[in-house]
């Protein structure tokens, strides 16, 4: 856990990346914010994703050697730039009931990414890949798909939204990203998100096939037909399960 007083404002779904004001791209730029909410940085003051095509960071410290006024607000005992919090006992992974998945892993025939895997696989291999990998239908927006994230233990961490057209299969972009969480959907008070793998929750039950990593869920769901003899997984993009924690449950196997 960081113990810096500002850091990046921490993933929790597409509202917390914005449009860089570097190299223009949405969803790619993450702002910093004051862990003791005394300041508010202007939008400017973050890092753009793209390190290598655009490599935009405009940190605290810039701000405050750029703004020296803003220095007097603070007492002179308080470091500006990164001063060091009281470490905080870690906050207990939060669930969502398995019943709501359960209720989503029906009505097909109105879910997009199943009527086009369909027209590729048919019914009968889509369906077994549905059930497979708990993808479940949303009503979140007409025809969406939910992916869950159902890890080792085989409890519900959160699920990601999406929208597919139904004749290509590729993903609904405009007028804006089709991409939601169904932990931000539903009321649940102070929720505290720990992502795992999409296909977590195959690791136990196969411990003799190689584990293949994809970043894209859909991805993981049509190599898984055409190539059974590896364990596919996702990481959901880099975003998503890049950390020792959730890298933990690959240990001792082949991937």
């Amino acid at each position: 856990m960081s113990t810096h007083r500002f850091i990046l404002e921490p993933y929790k779904g597409i509202a917390t990346r914005h449009t860089c004001p570097g190299c223009h791209k949405k969803r790619s730029f993450a702002r910093y914010i004051d862990t003791e909410g005394k300041i508010e940085f202007p939008p400017y003051v973050g890092r753009c994703n793209h390190e290598q095509s655009c490599g935009y960071h405009f940190t605290p410290k810039d701000f405050f050697e750029k703004n020296p006024e803003k220095n007097e607000t603070f007492t002179k005992d308080e470091t500006i730039s990164y001063k060091k919090r009281e470490m905080l006992k870690p906050l207990p992974t939060s669930y969502i009931d398995e019943n709501i998945m359960r209720s989503s892993q029906k009505c097909y025939e109105a879910n997009n990414l199943f009527l086009f895997l369909s027209s590729q696989f048919g019914e009968t291999a889509t369906l077994s890949l549905m059930e497979k990998y708990h993808v479940g239908t949303s009503k979140h927006w007409t025809g969406a798909t939910v992916f869950w994230q159902v890890d080792n233990q085989g409890k519900v961490r959160t699920g990601k939204v999406m929208l597919y057209y139904p004749e290509t299969g590729k993903r609904v972009k405009e007028p804006y990203n089709h991409i939601s969480w169904v932990h931000s959907l539903i009321p649940h008070k102070d929720f505290n998100l720990c992502q795992c793998f999409f296909g977590e929750h195959l690791i136990n039950k196969d411990k003799t096939k190689p584990i293949a990593l994809v970043e894209s869920e859909k991805t993981a769901l049509i190599a898984s037909y055409y190539l059974p003899q590896f364990l596919w997984i996702a990481s959901g993009g880099k975003n998503g399960c890049f950390n020792t924690k959730s890298l933990s449950v690959l240990k001792n196997r082949r991937v």
